[in-house]
């Protein structure tokens, strides 16, 4: 089928559901007979979450999670110099599959946080914005997108935090957070 015109959109902010609206553009995507590719960053070191599962699954859907990344929030003793490396790795490889032509929308999920991190240079992600195929829908997720990469999307959505379970002890559960 294919996406006649390309656009990026940045779903941002402090607040849930950027990666559940990425997910929700993949299969609206799907459903339209697109081809769908999702690269995970920093999700990696655990079981795929509900939606990364079930995408796996579907047919004309790739995902890519990398087992060696996890936010040093979440793991003690993390090699940070490792991590950039392997984030460097991760987006040139998403980049690549980005410019092949064979996917028509592609998920960049928490690719906004490996910015606001330090630990992938900006200007990269506003060269690939600027230099993929025309029919490529892009989609990056994250908090803390830097200001040179919103300038150059189409669609910026903040996700703002009012109010959170997290905030009442609640933790994380399965099939709903993840």
């Amino acid at each position: 089928m294919g996406i006649d015109r390309g656009l990026t959109h940045i779903y941002t902010g402090f607040g849930k559901g950027k990666t559940s609206a990425a997910f929700g553009l993949a299969l609206r995507a799907l459903g339209r007979g697109n081809r769908v590719l999702v690269f995970q960053f920093l999700k990696g070191g655990g079981e795929l979450s509900g939606e990364a599962a079930m995408l796996k699954a579907m047919p004309g859907a790739e995902l890519v999670a990398f087992t060696d990344q996890r936010h040093p929030i979440f793991c003690k003793g993390c090699d940070t110099g490792r991590l950039k490396e392997s984030i460097g790795e991760g987006f040139r490889l998403a980049s690549d599959k980005a410019r092949s032509g064979e996917y028509d929308l592609v998920v960049m999920d928490e690719i906004n946080n490996c910015m606001k991190e330090g630990w992938l240079d900006p200007a990269l992600v506003v060269e690939l914005i600027r230099n993929r195929p025309d029919g490529v829908e892009l989609v990056l997720t994250g908090r803390g997108c830097p200001d040179e990469v919103i300038d150059a999307a189409d669609y910026v959505t903040d996700m703002n935090l009012i109010k959170h379970p997290a905030e009442k002890g609640i933790m994380a559960r399965r099939g709903v957070e993840y």
